[in-house]
């Protein structure tokens, strides 16, 4: 009964274990890691960068933070991308904001980071 267990347990684990994604979810590098900036007069800045992932890129959203509905959706220039960099303009900018960028791959994976843009 318990060689019966045992093997039961085993199977599932073997199961269970072939699968599991190896893959990682896209990786955002901003330029030289810098993770803030300070707008211009204007109120614009431009976020720049490089997306990085073992599966392709389905989209990049922007969003300022608090906000449910992102300013900006980039569905065709990063897509189908595995290495991708990126520059996105960033206005309106009338006081210190966090912009949340999410980065999804085709495989459902996302990566978010936050930007902080000081007015």
């Amino acid at each position: 009964m318990k060689m019966k267990l045992f093997l039961a347990s085993l199977a599932a684990f073997l199961f269970l274990a072939s699968c599991s994604k190896d893959n990682k979810s896209p990786q955002i590098n901003f330029t030289n890691n810098i993770t803030e900036g300070q707008a211009t007069a204007n109120g614009e800045y431009t976020i720049t960068g490089t997306l990085v992932s073992e599966v392709n890129l389905q989209k990049v959203t922007l969003t300022k933070e608090g906000q449910n509905n992102p300013f900006l959706v980039d569905e065709s220039e990063a897509k189908n991308k595995n290495n991708y960099s990126f520059s996105y303009l960033v206005t309106g900018i009338n006081a210190n904001t966090y912009i949340i960028l999410d980065a999804y791959d085709q495989n459902g994976g996302k990566t978010t980071a936050r930007f902080f843009i000081k007015k």
